[in-house]
């Protein structure tokens, strides 16, 4: 089957053809598979929660699949400690779902292949997002893939609890920064103020997610922000997650994630970023813009992907290489933009 990407308009529930096909897969399936990136944030693990509750209510067998699990702030999610870290080899589904992934490439080294993961649906919203599913729901106006599992719900007519509704305001509170970043738009306030009639108590999930953090955490962040660096011109800051900081900190289960909004919350800063070492050889690199630069783009460079204010990738050489690098990207982009 040819995959081929069809963006739904915002708030579009009649969606010509994609979303029907997407329907008809979840109805007809009966072994369903679900992933998402690598290392997943709020609204992968969101949105892949709130499909397997449906699913599930809906008699479906349902196998949730990431190799990292659930990162800690998330754990109380309703179905994170279901989530399976690798599949066997025979493994087979009818329906895998791609949630929030932007390329295949980033779905764990234990994806079934095409044939015995059954019709894949790749559900995103990057706006460079690749056309690897069998049908590919992608648009880059949604808020987050949240906001198209809440599409796909209503177009199924399947009641939405407490705890699905709790996934989904995980997944469009996280992409929009808690309402404060610009993708925050009309439909996803619509859908958070049905979230909020559903049963989700909005303060209670913030203090899970941001105010229960253990303190290994809060340990790490104190060794990480003493790698800041900020350029000369104050445009460009950065910090470093290196296996020594890590070991300073006394841990090295916890996540640096979230970490980046401390750099680009300088004033004067317009892009930030968080360099991760994976290995000697390979590092993690995320970026954030504040709107002028596109740091999708300069992600895409070295194989990774995003939006234009939030990317991430990795890429391979010490970490002074990589720094070297995606500053000179950075620059570029800046120039491009014509910041000076």
């Amino acid at each position: 089957m040819e995959a081929s990407v069809v963006n739904v308009p915002a708030a579009e529930e009649r969606a010509p053809g994609t979303l029907a096909r997407c329907v008809s897969a979840l109805e007809r399936g009966e072994r369903f598979l679900i992933t998402m990136h690598e290392f997943p944030d709020g609204d992968a693990l969101g949105s892949a929660l709130a499909l397997c509750l449906a699913l599930k209510e809906r008699g479906k067998s349902v196998t949730v699949y990431s190799p990292q699990g659930a990162p800690q702030n998330l754990r109380f999610l309703p179905g994170a400690a279901d989530i399976v870290r690798s599949l066997s080899r025979d493994a087979r589904f009818d329906v895998c779902l791609a949630c929030d992934a932007g390329d295949d490439a980033r779905l764990g080294p234990d994806l079934p292949e095409r044939e015995r993961r059954g019709e894949t649906l790749n559900l995103d919203h990057h706006p460079r997002s690749k056309a690897f599913g069998d049908v590919n729901l992608v648009d880059s106006t949604a808020a987050s893939v949240g906001v198209l599992v809440w599409r796909l719900l209503k177009a199924l007519d399947q009641p939405i609890s407490r705890d699905i509704a709790a996934c989904l305001w995980v997944s469009i509170a996280s992409d929009t920064g808690n309402f404060r970043h610009s993708n925050t738009n009309a439909e996803c306030m619509r859908i958070a103020w049905e979230l909020v009639e559903r049963g989700v108590r909005p303060g209670e999930i913030s203090s899970r997610m941001y105010e229960s953090q253990p303190l290994a955490r809060v340990r790490l962040l104190a060794e990480v922000l003493k790698t800041l660096v900020v350029s000369k011109d104050g445009r460009v800051a950065w910090v470093v997650a290196s296996r020594e900081v890590f070991e300073a900190a006394g841990t090295v289960e916890e996540t640096a994630d979230g970490f980046i909004s401390y750099p680009r919350s300088i004033e004067g800063v317009e892009v930030a970023l968080l360099l991760r070492e994976e290995g000697p050889q390979r590092q993690r690199v995320s970026f954030r813009s504040r709107g002028k630069v596109d740091v999708g783009a300069i992600a895409t460079r070295f194989g990774g992907g995003g939006h234009h204010n939030a990317s991430g990738c990795s890429v391979p050489g010490t970490l002074e290489e990589v720094r070297a690098l995606v500053l000179r990207e950075v620059q570029r982009g800046m120039e491009r933009a014509r910041i000076f």
